[in-house]
């Protein structure tokens, strides 16, 4: 009877040890460089950029990006923006909330103004995974699409 006590006592000692390590492990930061890209909207209409996250406190950050809105079947056939954002991270989910700095180039030109009184700020709802390389979620502006943020990896020489 004693055996039995100790083999089954053994049994969900090593069958816990997995779902303890995997509650142990702590959360990736978001906070590095990342390239980022949305999948294609009404008018062929994506968005695609990098992003560089940086820490403030505790799960806070701080951002800067560079995004460029490209469209194939309307005007303007591309916009680039320079936008400061707030990041929050709750888990394994990040919220960024953005801010326009400066409408960088429109094509076409002649767009430019329209541009700056209509572009909408973007952000973006994502969950960063296990090994923190990527984020997948939403974007969302004035439109909604599915987005994939990549981890940049450094060069290695």
């Amino acid at each position: 009877m004693k055996r039995s006590t100790l083999s089954l006592s053994l049994i969900l000692i090593c069958g816990l040890t997995p779902f303890a390590d995997a509650q142990l492990k702590k959360t990736p930061s978001p906070a590095g460089e990342w390239g980022f890209k949305t999948e294609k909207m009404g008018y062929g209409c994506a968005l695609s950029g990098e992003i560089s996250i940086k820490q403030m406190a505790d799960k806070n950050y701080t951002c800067s990006f560079k995004a460029m809105w490209g469209c194939e079947l309307r005007q303007p056939r591309s916009d680039e923006t320079d936008q400061t954002c707030i990041a929050t991270q709750a888990g394994s989910d990040i919220t960024i909330t953005s801010k326009i700095e400066k409408i960088v180039k429109v094509d076409p030109e002649d767009m430019t103004d329209l541009m700056r009184q209509r572009y909408a700020a973007d952000h973006f709802v994502v969950k960063i995974n296990t090994r923190g390389d990527e984020m997948d979620g939403v974007f969302h502006s004035y439109g909604q699409a599915p987005v994939k943020f990549r981890r940049k990896q450094d060069l290695v020489s």
